[in-house]
């Protein structure tokens, strides 16, 4: 649950990501030297900035965003100029290192060409917060739906389901007039 963060002259810390992402961002700040009121990312190594900046609700978790064991650099977000449409658009990525590699600042720059990139979120993750869909689910349980609260399959009757139907039968009384229990 440990990630690799890279800023300034290549200093390097461990943060444990199974926090807050909004918890994380402040923690970023505080440790690389930023003010609270400039907003910072983290990118990986092919210079994907992944959007954390965004997040607004103490709900989503880092762990979401950024896989384990993976090595991201410090970015401080440029938005647009005050007053425009572009305000509150990201404009660009500035990585916070003291020599960026050429290749690290030329992907951040394609990247704040566009600003309307949502986050990432991880596959594993996804897959684990939603359950099936409606479209993935076959006709018979839309339609038959019923049976499942009946405790019976909705694909199958119930003679397919427990074998065929049990037969009952009763003893017949004896010359005394009590039942035995019938033998098995």
């Amino acid at each position: 649950m440990f990630i690799y963060i890279t800023h300034s002259d290549n200093q390097s810390f461990l943060a444990n990501t199974d926090c807050p992402v909004l918890l994380l961002l402040s923690h970023l700040r505080s440790k690389v030297g930023v003010p609270p009121s400039e907003a910072v990312d983290l990118c990986d190594k092919l210079g994907s900035p992944k959007m954390l900046f965004q997040v607004k609700t103490m709900q989503d978790r880092a762990s979401d965003f950024l896989p384990a064991r993976s090595t991201y650099y410090v970015c401080r977000v440029e938005f647009g100029a005050p007053g425009t449409a572009q305000e509150q658009t990201a404009q660009s990525f500035v990585p916070i290192l003291k020599n960026p590699s050429v290749a690290l600042t030329e992907a951040l720059r394609l990247h704040g060409q566009y600003p309307h990139r949502k986050p990432l979120r991880s596959s594993k993750t996804l897959e684990s917060r939603k359950g099936p869909s409606t479209e993935m689910l076959p006709t018979a349980a839309h339609t038959l739906g019923a049976g499942k609260a009946a405790g019976r399959g909705a694909s199958r009757p119930r003679e397919e389901q427990h074998g065929s139907p049990r037969k009952t039968t009763t003893a017949k009384p004896q010359s005394g007039g009590r039942q035995q229990p019938r033998r098995r």
